[in-house]
């Protein structure tokens, strides 16, 4: 049996069971179309790449949230998922399967979660993971909540990032709200994008035999896009060392849809 024949059948599996017991809803702030600059901006128009309106919930998925997740859909559970679909660290700061255990916050977003199972939860809610440039054009809003000084800006998110790497229930996090009513985008843990492993990197530059003239010391800050926008050299590095079967302590989940309007319009 294949890989992606085991990964439809888990897919399939959790979608029946789904069917028969109603998922929580999250609540989602609408996200209005705008511009987003990628990381590096070779080959990127000027004005960046314009990114659909879109729905993104208004925080991260919490322990309590993905608990009637893996009740619900038991070959999400700790000792019964895939190994293929999550590595052993999955879920290991839970108490068991379906405990959570008296140092687990349940308020506090999880982590600890693959890719695969992100996806299993998020379609369980009726939702999907946000793209890398969604999620980007999202955690751009902070002028009127924090500042319309983009270095300002800048400074504080990283701070933020810097603190939610450190810590594993980031509740502070969800008083740190953006210009749209999305909060814990920072401060918190990093959060899984569908589309994670279209980040291209190559190896170190004194260690490769190819010629690349964009690989020297500092290259990578001159082909930016914003080299003085740290936290998403951070998040650039992170998405580029994931595999989907991943599961950090760093790393949590937030769904997304399309809105109303690109519905309207069939698939995108």
């Amino acid at each position: 049996m294949t890989r992606r024949v085991v990964f439809a059948i888990l897919l399939c599996g959790g979608a029946v069971r789904a069917a028969a017991q109603p998922a929580p809803a999250p609540r989602f702030r609408s996200v209005a179309p705008g511009p987003v600059r990628p990381m590096f901006i070779a080959g990127v128009p000027d004005g960046g790449l314009a990114v659909a309106g879109f729905l993104l919930a208004e925080r991260p998925v919490s322990n309590a949230e993905y608990l009637r997740f893996v009740t619900a859909n038991p070959e999400w559970q700790r000792s019964r998922v895939a190994r293929i679909a999550a590595d052993v660290s999955y879920l290991r700061h839970w108490a068991g399967d379906t405990r959570l255990g008296p140092e687990v916050v349940p308020a506090a977003p999880v982590v600890n979660v693959s890719w695969f199972a992100a996806r299993a939860y998020a379609d369980w809610v009726g939702g999907r993971l946000p793209t890398t440039q969604e999620w980007e054009l999202a955690a751009s809003r902070f002028r009127t909540s924090i500042s319309g000084d983009p270095d300002r800006v800048n400074a504080q998110l990283l701070a933020l990032s810097q603190a939610g790497a450190r810590d594993t229930t980031p509740l502070a996090a969800f008083r740190i709200v953006s210009d749209e009513g999305v909060t814990g985008l920072f401060g918190g843990p990093s959060e899984w994008v569908d589309d994670f492993n279209t980040v291209v990197t190559s190896g170190e530059s004194r260690g490769d035999s190819g010629p690349d003239d964009g690989l020297f010391c500092a290259g990578g800050a001159a082909l930016a896009a914003d080299p003085s926008n740290y936290s998403a050299f951070m998040r650039y590095a992170l998405r580029g060392s994931l595999r989907g079967s991943y599961a950090l302590a760093t790393l949590g989940v937030r769904v997304a849809r399309d809105s109303p309007a690109t519905r309207s319009r069939g698939p995108r």
